[in-house]
């Protein structure tokens, strides 16, 4: 990069990072001492009827160790909580991870698993039953628990692909399937190569030439892009098209405004997860992120609260994960927007082969052991 565009970076960066100096200490007041969660949003953990959950923890610990490097340094009494909160939340007779509050919807279930499995993983530990994605005498997949009617056979599988709104819902539609490669991944390998195989052939067989799932340009369908790449790269594989998904997401970002955070944090990760295809790809992506840098970080600071944390929307945080009810919908922010911004702000450095500072977090275990009081973070 040229010392003119090396400076745009780096002054858009500057921007961006006075929008993080709350979130770990935002982050103190989400932990539950009783069970060793984390809530979803302050209101969730006044809440006496709420509780934390599987996922909301593990994005806790992803905060403590990717974006503030003090996960290690826990208090082993801490990290014992930690580790018993997913141990409480295992069942016993199927070894899946099970919130205590919902009914859980089938997206949320699929995912409980990954996060469950990352937590255990985080923490240096095993879970505390067999899960089935780890065992080596996998069943049918209509054997195996929680198996949706859409995993019946790989065509049923498909034929529930092709019922998602991918021309309206990009996003929902391509999380939803990303979702269900937790499914896939707990087959036998044989089965699980025909679900991926049909699969990865409808996908391939329904891009449009812009790359998108959908005709209508916007951040919902190049988001869309975002969520069929990570399933491309759940196998090791890259994006069909992806030179016309580089061009559409800067086309998206000259005509288009972002609604929510995760459309702030979608098209920036994909655009990295590119950036690996090829030193032409990387090259491309950088110079069109310095083209439109006034674009890319506008919304970065849109949907910050007065807690110090990020809403899902402007002026009110998300209402669930799936089943999991962790907010009275108030403005402030939620464990899962707030994840998302930070993910946006590192990926950008990435892009850029830059290190991102950690976040300043030297308190943070004494807060949690109540040896110093708590911070004051709203603003």
């Amino acid at each position: 990069m040229s010392d003119r565009s090396n400076n745009a970076v780096l002054e858009a960066l500057e921007r961006i990072e006075v929008y993080y100096d709350r979130v770990v200490p935002w982050l103190a007041h989400m932990y539950d001492h009783k069970t060793g969660g984390f809530y979803m949003t302050m209101s969730g953990s006044l809440d006496p009827e709420m509780e934390p959950a599987v996922e909301m923890t593990q994005w806790g610990l992803s905060f403590l160790s990717k974006y503030a490097g003090i996960l290690s340094d826990a208090p082993a009494a801490v990290k014992q909580k930690f580790i018993d909160f997913f141990y409480d939340r295992q069942d016993r007779e199927t070894g899946l991870f099970i919130d205590k509050q919902g009914p859980a919807n089938e997206r949320e279930t699929a995912r409980n698993q990954g996060a469950g499995l990352k937590g255990c993983r985080m923490l240096g530990v095993e879970p505390k039953y067999p899960h089935p994605s780890m065992s080596n005498d996998k069943k049918a997949a209509s054997s195996i628990p929680i198996m949706p009617d859409f995993m019946a056979s790989p065509e049923a599988y498909v034929e529930w692909i092709a019922s998602l709104p991918w021309e309206d819902g990009s996003w929902a539609a391509g999380d939803k399937t990303q979702a269900s490669q937790q499914y896939v991944k707990m087959l036998p390998e044989e089965e699980r190569e025909k679900y991926k195989s049909a699969m990865l052939g409808w996908l391939e067989s329904h891009q449009h030439d812009t790359g998108m799932w959908s005709t209508k340009l916007n951040f919902n369908s190049v988001s869309g892009i975002f969520k069929v790449a990570l399933i491309y790269g759940t196998w090791q594989k890259k994006l069909p098209k992806y030179d016309a998904c580089i061009d559409t997401i800067f086309r998206c970002y000259k005509e288009c405004k972002t609604e929510n955070p995760f459309f702030v944090r979608n098209p920036i990760s994909v655009l990295n997860q590119m950036c690996s295809y090829s030193e032409e790809a990387k090259k491309k992506i950088q110079a069109g992120i310095i083209e439109n840098i006034d674009a890319v970080t506008a919304s970065f600071g849109e949907f910050l609260c007065p807690d110090g944390a990020f809403s899902a929307a402007k002026g009110r945080s998300m209402y669930s994960f799936g089943g999991v009810v962790g907010s009275h919908r108030l403005n402030e922010g939620d464990i899962d927007a707030t994840l998302m911004m930070l993910i946006a702000r590192n990926t950008l450095y990435s892009i850029f082969d830059m290190t991102p500072p950690m976040l300043p977090a030297p308190d943070f275990w004494d807060w949690i052991e109540g040896k110093k009081p708590m911070p004051e973070i709203y603003r």
